[in-house]
């Protein structure tokens, strides 16, 4: 099954990233500041593959899935890491 993790980002060196399984609210802005500059954030998506099973709650924006120990709650960052890592089930799509 293929899901999409949400991404805000900043353009500027070592600032801080966010992911989210849901999409983040447009009537929220969101900056980093650098010195005095100030930078507005970057969304983007990423295409992920988990596990057939696997569901995501809204209300504490994780994904729910099938272990061979159970079931599993886990976070977009956490997502992100297994399919980087190709656990069993989880793919990044290009």
């Amino acid at each position: 099954m293929q899901i999409t993790l949400y991404r805000r980002s900043y353009p500027v060196k070592d600032a801080p990233v966010s992911l989210s399984l849901l999409p983040f609210s447009v009537d929220q802005r969101h900056t980093y500041t650098v010195g005095k500059k100030v930078y507005e954030s970057e969304t983007s998506e990423l295409h992920v593959i988990v596990p057939e099973e696997s569901k995501i709650d809204p209300l504490k924006n994780l994904l729910a899935w099938q272990s061979d120990k159970g079931w599993v709650k886990s976070t977009a960052t956490e997502v992100l890491g297994f399919a980087e890592a190709k656990v069993s089930g989880f793919r990044t799509v290009k």
